[in-house]
């Protein structure tokens, strides 16, 4: 007989047992139901006007005309022709392609697709459209990552945003470009150009983010805004609702500007060199203005008299313009040095200033005035001397 021991030994014994049971069970439950949510989903044949099947090499093959539609997860698949290798999970889409998850869609001639990798392969007149990014992707051809969201694209391949609030499209197009959908961004390489109503710029690698619509350019990027250019090791474009905002360049930073003197034939000529720059846009479309920062300096002159070159540098600087896009000002900082051609009512000289902050006014296109502030020293004397 067992004694009292013995029997609550027994007992926790059995307790210990059961417990071990119950939660073995559930493991396994629980390792099945993982097991299922991790596995891919199927492609399922949804209709077919024709549908004739062969046994062929150890190969059960479909052959499908007339309205073949494919339902993957959210995807659906159509198509005129296509062929169904249902032991390798392979298809191949013929005739009048075309591909919907969401509001995108996919067009080409032909496309094949595996499930081994989950790629679309597309050939021939490859369109990608996407109504609510605005974005519109062509080319040759293409591969396109069903889980990743990935695109490959190369045939001359081009990305178009559409912009509803005014007719400035923005284009870019390259030799190849990846699109990475998950994030919105395309990546470009090899003869690259964004252009974009005044904008036009040209680089060998650049990102562009449709959802923040903004662009980085790498590798001598070189950026034209109506009479106005950057360029640099770096330039990031920044775009509004219908135009360019702005432009930072990073590295050795070079901005020219043109412009024409009111009621005259004459041009003038501005060059501005920096570490960096900043060039902004005005809501009117013309440039606003242009930060450069780190080793400043600037030279302007007009083009009837190219030997009068007006000079500025600093550490920072800041020149400034009016809603037309003409010159307005340019402010000086930190060991400020210049010397301007001033044009008088009476007389012409040439005024010479170094300063903690040095700012030059102009009217109708030329320096018209100088203002000095903190530890500073200036000369005027006649231009014939």
């Amino acid at each position: 007989m067992l004694n009292k021991n013995d029997k609550y030994s027994s007992v926790i014994i059995i307790i210990l047992l059961t417990f071990l049971f119950v939660m073995s069970a559930f493991g396994e439950e629980t390792k099945k139901e993982s097991s299922v949510e991790k596995k891919s989903p199927s492609l399922i044949l949804e209709s077919a006007n024709s549908n004739e099947n062969v046994y062929e090499n150890d190969e059960f093959i479909s052959y499908l005309k007339g309205n073949v539609v494919f339902v993957y997860d959210d995807i659906k698949i159509k198509s005129d022709e296509a062929t169904w290798w249902r032991n390798q999970g392979k298809v191949n889409f013929k005739n009048n392609v075309r591909v919907y998850r969401g509001a995108q869609t996919v067009t080409c001639d032909q496309m094949n697709y595996g499930k081994n990798n989950n790629v679309l392969v597309a050939n021939g007149r490859f369109v990608f459209t996407d109504t609510l990014e605005r974005t519109k992707i062509t080319g040759s051809d293409a591969e396109y990552n069903i889980q990743t969201k990935y695109f490959q694209l190369t045939g001359k391949p081009k990305l178009v945003r559409y912009d509803t609030a005014s007719a400035e499209t923005l284009f870019i197009s390259a030799e190849r470009m990846w699109y990475i959908d998950s994030i919105r961004c395309a990546n470009v390489v090899d003869s690259v150009k964004i252009i974009k109503g005044k904008l036009f710029s040209t680089c060998k690698a650049a990102k562009y983010y449709t959802k923040n619509d903004y662009a980085q350019l790498r590798l001598d990027p070189f950026v034209i805004y109506e009479i106005s250019n950057v360029k640099g090791d770096s330039i990031d474009l920044f775009f509004g609702k219908s135009q360019l905002k702005s432009a930072t360049v990073m590295g050795r930073a070079v901005g020219s500007y043109v412009d024409t003197i009111a009621n005259t034939k004459d041009s003038l000529y501005t060059n501005v060199w920096g570490d960096s720059l900043l060039m902004t846009v005005s809501d009117s479309g013309n440039l606003d203005s242009l930060w450069i920062f780190g080793k400043a300096k600037s030279k302007y002159y007009e083009s009837k008299d190219r030997a009068s070159v007006n000079e500025a540098s600093g550490k920072k600087m800041l020149m400034a313009f009016t809603e037309k896009g003409e010159a307005d000002k340019v402010k000086i900082w930190g060991n400020a040095k210049s010397k301007y051609f001033i044009t008088e009512q009476k007389s012409k000289g040439i005024n010479e200033a170094s300063g903690d902050s040095i700012t030059v006014t102009f009217k109708k296109g030329r320096a018209s005035r100088l203002t000095l502030a903190g530890s500073s020293r200036g000369i005027y004397f006649p231009r014939d001397l």
